[in-house]
């Protein structure tokens, strides 16, 4: 003690924060400890909800005992009452056995990190999860396609096609995102929909390239996947040992190191800068990552569209926020 990172439901404030606030505070005062939280670090978490139905003879309804709107039992219109967190009393649960029998434990575990922020309610959605479902189905695919020449391996070559240098830099962008945001944001829903979009960013590669991958290709290729498994694996464990092995490893996932990104790598060769006219959103424009800011003020002002909202009108300033946002003031 004391304890790094605390993470708990909101309903277990009382008793696992109070009395530990209370009993760390004495401790200190009677010199048994020097520090005066016992918590360096909180999280807690959002609960997980689902609409209510009520039956005016048979009192409340579980999500199985409605059928089109009616009581199961007696065949009257149930009320479908308002979102609330699952309880028992109410019988707006869900059985996570019979969802996990469905769909697996890897998909129900994926949706319900990507469904809200942690500190959230979650409002529970049979549709959403058979989201989750299909998204895993997709990185299967992908893995699928390219575990062969994976596991074959390949080295880098100094002549990539720019498609492989775009899913390579779409690689440590990703892992760099995913570490920031399970790491030190703890935000699981923008580290999944991260990986979401490394497998957009593999099927786009798939396309282009089709069949003929060159070893520059097939490193980006491996590169890719295997941050992506080892990412998926604390959300999917069990998908993501199967692909694991599926690509050429004999060792487990779950026990390799987590990829680390480079930097340079990750440096976007474009970026695309909003404009705004007065504080109105006007349009963007594509620059060199790099660009000095002198540079910017001219590249904005030299685009078309801009040029054309502001001719005639008189600059009063150009606001410059480097690498994220101009803004020109007119009269």
């Amino acid at each position: 003690t004391p304890v790094d990172q605390y993470i708990g439901g909101i309903e277990h404030a009382v008793l696992h924060l109070i009395y530990t606030r209370l009993w760390t505070k004495i401790m200190r005062d009677l010199g048994l400890i020097t520090f005066n939280e016992p918590v360096q670090k909180l999280l807690t978490q959002g609960m997980v909800c689902l609409a209510t139905a009520r039956c005016e003879e048979h009192d409340w309804l579980s999500p199985t005992e409605v059928l089109d709107g009616f009581c199961k039992f007696c065949g009257k219109k149930a009320t479908i009452g308002r979102t609330e967190k699952m309880s028992k009393s109410k019988k707006n649960t869900i059985d996570p056995d019979e969802m996990i029998k469905e769909f697996g434990a890897d998909t129900v575990r994926l949706f319900m990190l990507f469904a809200a922020p942690p500190e959230k309610d979650l409002e529970w959605d049979d549709s959403a999860v058979e989201g989750a479902s299909r998204y895993l189905n997709r990185v299967w695919r992908i893995v699928a396609r390219w575990h062969e020449r994976i596991a074959k391996g390949s080295k880098a070559q100094a002549d990539s096609s720019d498609a492989a240098r775009a899913l390579r830099r779409k690689t440590h962008q990703t892992i760099r995102r995913v570490s920031d945001d399970i790491g030190r944001r703890m935000n699981f829903n923008t580290a999944v929909a991260a990986l979401m979009e490394l497998t957009n960013e593999l099927y786009a590669f798939d396309n282009t390239i089709k069949d003929e991958a060159k070893d520059g290709d097939i490193f980006a290729v491996k590169e890719a996947v295997e941050a992506l498994i080892r990412m998926l694996a604390p959300i999917a464990p069990h998908v993501a040992e199967e692909l694991w092995r599926s690509i050429g490893h004999n060792d487990y996932v779950v026990i390799t190191s987590w990829p680390e990104f480079d930097e340079n790598l990750a440096k976007a060769d474009e970026l695309e800068i909003p404009v705004q006219i007065n504080g109105k959103m006007s349009g963007k424009v594509m620059v060199p990552a790099e660009i000095e800011e002198e540079a910017l003020r001219q590249a904005v002002l030299a685009d078309e569209k801009v040029a054309g909202r502001i001719a005639g009108r008189q600059i009063a300033k150009i606001i410059v926020v480097p690498k994220r946002l101009v803004n020109i003031v007119v009269k």
